[in-house]
């Protein structure tokens, strides 16, 4: 029998996330078992990554991992950085420079945003830092900005 490749394993997560509420890796991970499918927890990650796989809330505020429904364009290298359509949902707008980026956000909604950021474990962020108005995301060495931005559109643009 041959071991399935990562291909394979990739479109069985993806129905997997797709026909089912999955709250942790753990779970998932059982049902990839289940299919034939032996994995690391690393390999998952990488796997999540790879597929932009991010953990979401429900209307219920229950958190399950979601494949992205749209995809953003790549944003340009010389400039980091959009407005919309955050606005309505606490974010005004998103900066990058170095390791880090600031959003800004009307008055009063930074520290919830901030939360929300933390508890999500968004790849890519160490942590922030809120004020009033303003976050300032702390960047792990390496991460991929246009992900940080899809991320924070999945958490924060629901329609």
């Amino acid at each position: 029998m041959k071991k399935p490749g990562k291909e394979e394993r990739q479109e069985a997560i993806a129905q997997i996330l797709g026909n089912s509420s999955i709250e942790s890796q753990e779970e998932l991970l059982k049902q990839l078992s289940d299919r034939g499918f032996e994995l690391t927890q690393a390999t998952l990650s990488r796997d999540f990554r790879e597929m932009k796989v991010a953990k979401t809330p429900d209307a219920a505020g229950n958190y399950f991992y979601r494949l992205p429904g749209i995809q953003l364009p790549r944003p340009k290298t010389e400039k980091f950085g959009m407005t919309s359509p955050f606005s309505r949902h606490g974010i005004i707008n998103i900066e990058f420079s170095g390791q880090f980026a600031v959003l800004k956000t009307p008055g009063g909604y930074a520290r919830g945003v901030a939360h929300d950021i933390d508890t999500n474990n968004i790849p890519g962020i160490m942590a922030t830092i809120a004020g009033n108005d303003t976050v300032l995301v702390i960047l792990r060495e390496n991460s991929n900005k246009a992900d940080i931005i899809l991320s924070l559109k999945l958490l924060f643009a629901r329609e």
